[in-house]
């Protein structure tokens, strides 16, 4: 299964394993893959699965996204490919990394403070 890995950030090492299902992307704690950055969007992007292939899709991105250095309003995702969001980078796998904790399956761990501190208005 495809896997989302955040590589710069405050978050480094964070690991998201993709589902069949759509996943949203973003700074607001109801996202499924929540980045705590200032200058990521509440709702950021989607990440969505189309035959075999992981799409990404920019939603309500003020500051855009860019997949392996160029701005893209959709791409599907090819393995190594690294998304810009904000100040926050994911690489994309094809293959999870066994052994690794699913940030999906875990009870959202920031709390109230540190995504205030790091949340800018829309």
């Amino acid at each position: 299964m495809a896997c989302l890995i955040i590589t710069e950030g405050e978050q480094v090492g964070k690991y998201f394993q993709l589902a069949n299902r759509t996943l949203a992307g973003g700074r607001d704690p109801a996202r499924e893959i929540q980045i705590i950055d200032p200058m990521v969007s509440r709702k950021h992007f989607l990440i969505r699965k189309e035959g075999e292939q992981h799409v990404i899709v920019e939603t309500k991105a003020k500051n855009g996204i860019f997949v392996n250095g160029l701005q893209v309003q959709q791409k599907a995702l090819e393995d190594g490919d690294e998304i810009r969001v904000g100040d926050t980078v994911l690489k994309y796998h094809l293959e999870d990394e066994p052994g690794r904790t699913n940030a999906l399956q875990q009870f959202r761990k920031a709390d109230r403070a540190l995504r205030e501190d790091r949340t800018i208005s829309e």
